[in-house]
């Protein structure tokens, strides 16, 4: 492995749990001595279980994962360290006794992370956070596909058929509920999508690659909740204007910005989306 030799890098982070009342799901990894940075999204059993102290699933996932990373050493490679948070991922479930039989029962974290090394950047990322790349000329260049978007897309499509059909809210719930296991049965499958779950196929589906630094001025890695209100937009510059507000306002400015936009749209009418508000979080890194 190339040995390190950076200089000490600028390094822009924050995250915000959707409801305040809850604890976020979401992790940061900012590690400085090996230069692993990026953005961890918990995902919760739908069964509502929960490991010790209460906390759910999605956030002790996440938090296993963000204390693998920031305990690598300067030798480990970025694959190394997740996939063996994922071991120890499935090794944490089956002491608390979770079903592992059944994928909509497993704990999970989907992330998006890199190290940076002279002349090139690690990059491994899985569900739908996301990495971006800005080069000197301006042009943004999108590093990473959100594999879980059509599924959730197709999940609120249907949830808005349904709603407009006069369905009860129970009945609306019991329908996307079913479908919401099926999309959790694809997990890491040719069918469906990666997920960090303790499933050993997992090594399989997540996506993994590696960028010149060649002209590279600026790297972001965003939670799922940064985007919720562009993600389903036929917009071709939806990304860069996102970004662009990420520099021109800063990280605190913009998840102001979204928390406005989520307040004004309780019902989520207008922006379809699961939730009112999602955990929102940033990793940026200048060069």
């Amino acid at each position: 492995m190339e040995r390190q030799v950076l200089a000490d890098l600028n390094v822009r982070a924050g995250t915000r749990p959707g409801n305040p009342e809850r604890p976020n799901e979401d992790a940061i990894v900012v590690h400085a001595n090996c230069h692993i940075y990026g953005v961890i999204d918990g995902v919760s059993a739908m069964g509502g279980d929960s490991g010790a102290n209460g906390r759910s699933g999605g956030y002790i996932a996440a938090r296993l994962l963000a204390d693998g990373l920031q305990a690598s050493e300067p030798e480990d490679g970025l694959m190394q360290a997740v996939l063996r948070a994922n071991d120890r991922l499935r090794q944490q479930m089956a002491e608390a006794g979770v079903d592992l039989a059944y994928k909509w029962k497993l704990w999970g974290a989907v992330f998006a992370v890199c190290k940076v090394y002279e002349t090139f950047v690690d990059f491994v990322q899985c569900g739908d956070c996301m990495l971006f790349a800005r080069y000197k000329d301006g042009t943004v260049r999108v590093l990473t596909r959100n594999q879980v978007a059509p599924f959730d897309w197709g999940t609120l499509q249907e949830k808005q058929r349904l709603t407009a059909a006069a369905a009860t809210g129970e009945e609306v719930g019991r329908h996307i509920t079913r479908m919401a296991e099926t999309n959790r049965s694809l997990a890491n499958t040719l069918a469906g999508y990666s997920v960090m779950n303790g499933d050993p196929a997992f090594g399989q589906f997540v996506e993994y690659g590696r960028i010149s630094r060649a002209n590279l001025v600026r790297l972001y890695a965003l939670s799922d909740g940064m985007f919720h209100f562009i993600e389903h937009a036929d917009d071709p510059h939806k990304w860069e204007q996102l970004l662009a507000r990420l520099d021109d306002w800063g990280i605190d400015n913009e998840m102001d910005h979204l928390t406005g936009l989520e307040d004004q749209d309780p019902l989520c009418t207008q922006y379809p989306r699961h939730k009112k508000s999602d955990d929102k979080s940033v990793v940026i890194v200048d060069f």
